[in-house]
């Protein structure tokens, strides 16, 4: 029997910064995880994760990405290596008919007014302005735009390792493949059972991306878990112009002729391809049973529909699948266990956290360090109605 503090169970995006942050805070904790992250079978590879200040999901977000921002320049400085690219971004959508996009009715829309509340640097931009600074684009007539500067993109697999790493150095205890089996009250903690071990603890934290609906079955019925692809595709143009130094990430807005897509600059010279990917939220998966294998027909798919605003070649370097969980209203869920309040859950994120969890760890330390609710994490309380928590 072994008694941490505090045991955090899933060591991704949101675990493994929650462990970090513990771990800094002095609290004995313990950090267990199915597979050996980071790893691809969940929601935290593929090189790259957007980030933006200004939040289209609203300005609830804006102080967890900023402060997530300060974590990483730290961990760069502690650890040397390279976590945060602010190379720009470009936000665009057309002028009719845009759909709703991770929750808000008007991204774009959404996004400036974020931007101009909280003083975050921007531009908005016409048709002929993104035509002219952004030749790595095919823009349409009509087509308005939103640049920020200080957006880029994170790199998650160092991300996560980083703060492992930290995490280790700073006393966590760290077990990789292992499975969580249970849990159960046990006096003023709890009891862990794995498939190695049985634990005693004060506390838990449970950061299991697509896992969660398993953990709390309570919140089963408003985690969704969808099936997501990746696709490196090669640039048409002079090599230099699709670089870090040259072109921004990019999220092209939904509307009644252009489904939503989304990218990144081309990363470790010409020829690795730009990473583009869209999102679907139709066809929910079994996160132990993703299918891994990107078909032909998916990867027309998605070149047809982002070749119509960039300068690409139907040659598509690789593909690759990862998955999503997503609450009905698109937004994070992140509270209390329904039954115990000494047990806090952080997940699902909706297909937009990671860019934020840097700053969710922290404020997750800080609720089980002092036993409170930071003001942060409110709009990320249940919401869902009594009937179906």
């Amino acid at each position: 029997m072994r008694s941490p503090e505090v045991v955090v169970i899933g060591l991704g995006a949101m675990g493994s910064a929650t462990l970090y942050q513990l771990a800094k805070a002095g609290v004995h904790v313990l950090g267990i995880d199915q597979f050996q992250p980071p790893h691809n079978r969940g929601s935290s590879h593929g090189e790259t994760r957007i980030t933006r200040l200004a939040l289209g999901e609203g300005e609830a977000y804006v102080p967890l990405v900023k402060r997530s921002h300060e974590i990483w320049r730290e961990l760069e400085s502690a650890t040397g290596s390279s976590l945060l690219h602010q190379v720009g971004g470009l936000i665009f959508a057309g002028s009719n008919g845009r759909k709703a996009a991770h929750g808000a009715e008007d991204f774009l829309k959404t996004t400036c007014e974020v931007a101009a509340k909280h003083q975050i640097q921007h531009e908005r931009l016409t048709t002929d302005e993104m035509s002219e600074r952004f030749p790595q684009f095919k823009f349409h007539s009509g087509e308005s735009g939103y640049y920020e500067p200080e957006a880029g993109y994170v790199r998650p697999e160092a991300c996560i390792q980083a703060q492992l790493d930290q995490a280790r150095i700073l006393g966590a205890g760290i077990r990789f493949n292992e499975s969580f089996h249970s849990w159960r009250k046990d006096g003023e903690g709890f009891c862990i059972k794995t498939d190695q071990c049985t634990y005693r603890t004060e506390r838990i934290v449970l950061t299991a991306g697509p896992w969660i609906g398993k953990l709390v079955p309570e919140w089963q019925p408003v985690t969704r878990t969808y099936r997501q692809l990746l696709h490196w595709f090669q640039t048409d143009g002079p090599k230099d112009m699709f670089s870090p130094e040259n072109m921004p990430i990019f999220i092209r807005v939904p509307d009644a002729t252009h489904s939503m897509f989304y990218g990144f600059p081309e990363l470790g010279g010409s020829g690795k391809g730009l990473k583009i990917a869209g999102e679907q939220f139709d066809i929910p998966c079994n996160p132990d049973l993703l299918d891994k294998t990107v078909t032909s027909e998916e990867t027309q798919t998605m070149f047809e529909s982002a070749s119509t605003h960039l300068r690409i070649r139907a040659k598509c370097i690789r593909s690759v699948a990862c998955q999503y969980t997503v609450t009905p209203d698109f937004g994070f869920l992140i509270d209390h266990h329904p039954e115990n309040n000494k047990v806090w859950i952080a997940s699902p994120c909706s297909g937009h956290g990671f860019k934020h969890s840097a700053g969710i760890g922290e404020v997750l330390s800080k609720a089980l360090t002092e036993n409170t609710t930071p003001d942060t994490l409110s709009p990320f309380q249940w919401r869902f109605g009594e009937e179906t928590k």
